[in-house]
C-alpha cells in the first residue's frame, strides 16, 4: 500500500511536470498539490484521526496545512522545471 501512494506522488507529479511542458494554465499547480495533499492524508488518516480523537485537532490541522504548503512547493517546482524545458526548447 506504502508503494502504491508514492507511485501516485510521483505521477502527480509528473502530470504538472508535463503541464508546465505543455504550457496547461498554471492552476494545474493546485490540482496537483491537492491531490499529492489527499494521498499524505489517506496514507496518516488513522494517526490523524487518533490524535483527533486525543483532542489534538489543531496539530493535526497544522499538519495538514503544512503538508499542503509543501506540496505546492513540490508542485511549483515541477511544473517550473517543465516550464523550463519548454523555453530550452525553442532555443
Amino acid at each position: 500500500m506504502i508503494g502504491d501512494s508514492g507511485v501516485l506522488g510521483f505521477f502527480a507529479l509528473l502530470a504538472v511536470s508535463l503541464c508546465g511542458l505543455a504550457a496547461a494554465p498554471i492552476w494545474s499547480m493546485a490540482v496537483a498539490a491537492i491531490a499529492l495533499t489527499s494521498i499524505s492524508y489517506a496514507r496518516y488518516q488513522v494517526l490523524f484521526r487518533r490524535a483527533a480523537d486525543l483532542g489534538l485537532r489543531q496539530a493535526t490541522d497544522q499538519t495538514l496545512i503544512a503538508s499542503l504548503l509543501n506540496a505546492l512547493l513540490a508542485s511549483g517546482g515541477a511544473y517550473g522545471c517543465g516550464a523550463a524545458l519548454r523555453f530550452l526548447s525553442l532555443a
